[in-house]
């Protein structure tokens, strides 16, 4: 499921909107971009606007198609902050 926070590295190029200055630009998030996800379903599990879900690429917002995510998206697993910070030194 696609929720906040999580990063896509893209497998297939990628079709997309940003909006700059009013004006949606067509772009194409290519083959291993990463993306974070900025917005999900609702509590309902409902998608806003038509099945798009918003992500943030190269600092760019970019609105893409949920099933293009899912379907041309592999999940950039983050690591564990706790487990990472409790390396301690043993003498």
């Amino acid at each position: 499921m696609l929720s906040p926070g999580k990063k896509y590295r893209i497998i297939r190029p990628t079709t997309g909107i940003h909006l700059a200055d009013g004006v949606g630009r067509v772009v194409s998030v290519p083959t291993g971009g990463v993306i974070t996800v900025l917005s999900g379903p609702n509590e309902n599990g409902k998608l806003h606007d038509k099945g798009l879900v918003y992500t943030l690429w190269e600092e760019r917002t970019v609105a893409l198609f949920a099933v293009d995510v899912e379907e041309r998206g592999i999940e950039v697993k983050q690591p564990d902050s706790d487990h990472d910070s409790d390396k301690s030194a043993t003498a």
